[in-house]
């Protein structure tokens, strides 16, 4: 069972959200809140697995909200879902440590495959808001001769895996390697990229088109 609580300070979509995910036997909604600062409250005693919320609350608070809450509370998973495509707000979320950036015109089958998907470790990056990556994030990793940012054919292997979404699991069966070294190719992958986790390196995959590779 996947516990998830919801923040978004909109009643009717809080609602909404909820009567869509309890469909599914293998999710359960434990709590929702209309502010971060109530959410705060609240997470330590309820414990979710996954926080589905809006980065834009009132205050502008909820880049900060993300920060706090992963403090406080690393295993819990982060997705926003939000109106808004604006690049500066979706970099802050993945670099604040969000899991997923989704736009509420997602549709609902897409919803409940990306909580799956975190819920199993993966990070999610629609290819939509990865392309409107602000301009200096590109910049600084681009490719050189020694191929995508000088990562070697198995990191960019592991790379274009990450992309995907696979799972450390994943990728080890796939690459026939140990999960320790799949770990160790994707420690040396955001270094090199200068990145912080998995959704950002999946972010500059897609935007450098890696997932069109033959």
């Amino acid at each position: 069972m996947i516990n998830i609580f919801i923040i978004d300070n909109y009643a009717v979509f809080r609602y909404g959200l909820i009567s869509i995910i309890e469909k599914y036997p293998e999710f359960r909604v434990i709590g929702a809140a209309a502010t971060t600062a109530e959410a705060v409250v609240k997470l330590g005693e309820l414990q979710p697995d996954i926080i589905i919320m809006d980065i834009f609350m009132p205050g502008g608070e909820g880049v900060e909200a993300i920060t706090l809450m992963l403090q406080k509370y690393p295993d819990v998973k982060v997705i926003i879902v939000t109106l808004s495509d604006n690049e500066e707000d979706f970099l802050k979320a993945i670099r604040a440590g969000a899991r997923a950036y989704l736009l509420k015109s997602i549709k609902t089958t897409e919803l409940i495959e990306s909580i799956r998907l975190v819920a199993t470790g993966h990070a999610i990056v629609s290819p939509l808001m990865a392309f409107r990556l602000p301009e200096e994030f590109r910049e600084t990793n681009k490719p050189n001769k020694a191929g995508f940012n000088g990562l070697t054919p198995r990191e960019q292997e592991v790379l274009y895996l990450v992309a995907q979404g696979a799972s450390n699991k994943e990728i080890a069966a796939q690459c026939y390697i140990s999960t320790t070294t799949a770990k160790a190719h994707l420690r040396k992958i955001l270094e090199k990229l200068s990145v912080r986790n998995r959704a950002q390196a999946a972010a500059l995959a897609i935007t450098k088109g890696l997932l069109n590779q033959s």
